[in-house]
Parts: C-alpha cells; structure tokens; sequence
C-alpha cells in the first residue's frame, strides 16, 4: 500500500493522503510539528510527499529538505508548492521566512555546483512557475506576452513555484 503524506494540510484535507499539522483546530489525521524533526514515519517509508504554501513558513529549510529525503522511499515524489520570490503573495505575509525561485531547488539536486553542502539529493523533475486567474487583475496580467522574459525585470508577473523532485539514494561517502 502507496504511503502518501500532506504536510502542513490546513484546509485542504486531501482523501488518499495522511494528512498533517501542527494545529489541532484543522482537520488531520496527526498532529506535529514539521520544525521539529524527526517527523513520525519511518525511513524510507513514503511514497509521495505534497506541501501546499508550507515551506516558506518553514525555520531550516535545509533540515525539512533533509527529513524529506529520509521518509522517502527511493524514486519516491516531493511536491511543492510556494509563493514565487517576485510576488506579492511572496512579501505581504509576515510569517514567511523564505523566498523562492525556479532555482531554489537545485541546491538538492544532483549535477548542481553547491550541491555539496547537503549529503542528500533529489533529482529535479519540475521547476514550474504559475499564476492563478481568481480576479480581473490577474486574469487581465496573465495575457501579458513575453511574461517568461519580463519576469527578471517586473514584480507579479506570477504568484507561485510548483516543484516536482524525486529522491535519489544518498551519495557514497568518501572512502566507503
């Protein structure tokens, strides 16, 4: 049986997943706190991980990135959904503590030149920016052409970054 976790669920209660959070007013299936590792699965044990506007309000990326990877089983999918750094969904919330990109994520990633720093590794399947349609404003923003280029120069040109990585086995140490 697939093992498929939502952490940080919220008010998006999905069926199929466990779903997870640290306040006990929300509907879950358990309660914990994703800044305090080790989080109650065991190694290897998980199929799929789904984070939706979650991991900005994360204190150590790094460690959450690290515990992901140890509850994955190998091939295992980490979805992730954040605010993209160039937006206003990313800077109006005081309680973000981190900003991403389309880049953010290759610093887990195999082949990446910093990805020394952590002994853990994803492959990257997804960097994917996208923008929502909920108003007129941002219905009239999503017509704008060249968006993919006038990103490096303007704000708000889209709200948010879909990540898709799967685990890759820790890499050998030196000398093992």
């Amino acid at each position: 049986m697939s093992l498929k976790l939502n952490l940080g669920c919220g008010q998006k209660y999905l069926p199929g997943y466990v779903n997870c959070d640290v306040l006990p007013h929300v509907r879950a299936d358990r309660y914990f706190d994703l800044d305090r590792p080790p989080y109650p699965f065991a190694d290897d044990s998980v199929d799929e991980v789904f984070m939706d506007n979650v991991l900005e309000h994360l204190e150590d990326v790094v460690a959450v990135m690290g515990e992901l990877h140890r509850l994955l089983r190998p091939g295992g999918r980490l979805r992730i959904l954040v605010p993209y750094a160039k937006s206003d969904w990313a800077l109006q919330d005081p309680t973000h503590k981190h900003f991403f990109t389309e880049q953010t994520m290759n610093y887990f990633c195999e082949g990446w030149p910093y990805s020394y720093y952590v002994p853990f590794r994803f492959k990257l399947l997804e960097a994917r920016l996208y923008s929502d349609a909920l108003n007129f404003r941002q219905r009239l923003r999503n017509l704008i052409p060249f968006r993919s280029v006038l990103r490096y120069f303007l704000y708000n040109l889209y709200d948010g970054v879909s990540f898709e990585l799967e685990k890759l086995p820790a890499p050998a140490k030196p000398g093992a």
